[in-house]
């Protein structure tokens, strides 16, 4: 019998201001789109009602955390309490250091004035990762699978176009993997639901979401479980070390730039490795 299509429920959007007009223009505008949306004050923990957020986008302006002459951090400090959503946009006239943002756990930081279609792309992607379903394929690839000649997938990602085709080539070459690219961290995303990468490598710092952002997208998302991911990046161990949200990743293995692609295939091979239990080296 066939399976009845269900009609997705629309994407639940939190908005957290003071700005009023602000929170009108972007209520306006998600409505339109058929997205649900709920406004609160900064400082209000939950809905009364129990409504939680897919998405919550958090002004920090006219929150009371504006900073005092010379103090650019002060406006960085973390909410006492914020409402619970799958993801969160951070909001604001001043731009947060990556590495704050990151140890904020958010996804995405939009810099104020900023283009309302530049928000709705966001939302969209996210929008795919919620309503993301088990009916496709696992991310998952066994030993056994690949013995039985099953070809992983690869996606790579970097904002870089001659970077990644030189990537995507020099790979072919050298391996038996399915290769796709993409170029920034949205596509990428769009590029998961769709194709269901078993590895992403990517480069750590792109344009609208950042490597770890995507990895962050791709764990609270409701697809069955995340890829394996390799992050290229100029920072050093010992750079990668002082960033905690960074030591965190154990799943996570990372090639060094610049990189032979000897390195780069190990890495991948390595990364696989993690991502399902094997009963034997993958070949």
């Amino acid at each position: 019998m066939a399976r009845a299509m269900l009609r997705p429920r629309p994407l639940r959007v939190l908005i957290v201001g003071q700005q009023e007009s602000l929170n009108t223009i972007l209520e306006r505008h998600l409505r339109q789109r058929g997205y649900e949306v709920k406004i609160l004050l900064p400082g209000e923990e939950r809905d009364p009602q129990g409504w939680v957020g897919d998405v919550l986008l958090y002004d920090m302006d006219g929150g009371g955390e504006e900073a005092e002459p010379g103090e650019e951090e002060k406006p960085l400090r973390s909410p006492k309490s914020w409402p619970e959503a799958r993801f969160t946009v951070l909001m604001g006239s001043r731009s947060v250091s990556r590495d704050r943002l990151e140890e904020l756990g958010v996804v995405a930081f939009l810099l104020k004035p900023f283009d309302v279609g530049r928000l709705l792309r966001y939302l969209s992607t996210l929008q795919r990762l919620v309503q993301a379903t088990e009916e496709q394929s696992e991310y998952g690839i066994s030993a056994e699978q690949r013995a039985g000649n099953q070809r992983a997938r690869v996606l790579i990602v970097d904002d870089d176009i001659d970077m990644a085709q030189t990537l995507q080539q020099t790979l072919k070459a050298v391996a038996d993997y399915e290769l796709a690219v993409a170029h920034d961290g949205l596509e990428a995303l769009e590029r998961c639901v769709e194709w269901r990468p078993h590895c992403v490598v990517a480069d750590l710092i792109m344009p609208w979401m950042n490597g770890y952002q995507m990895m962050r997208c791709l764990r609270r998302s409701a697809l069955p479980s995340p890829p394996a991911f390799v992050l290229m990046s100029a920072l050093t161990p010992r750079q990668l070390a002082r960033r905690p949200y960074l030591r965190e990743e154990k799943s996570v293995v990372y090639v060094e730039k610049p990189f032979f692609v000897e390195h780069l295939q190990a890495a991948i091979e390595q990364a696989l490795q993690k991502l399902a239990p094997a009963r034997r080296p993958l070949a």
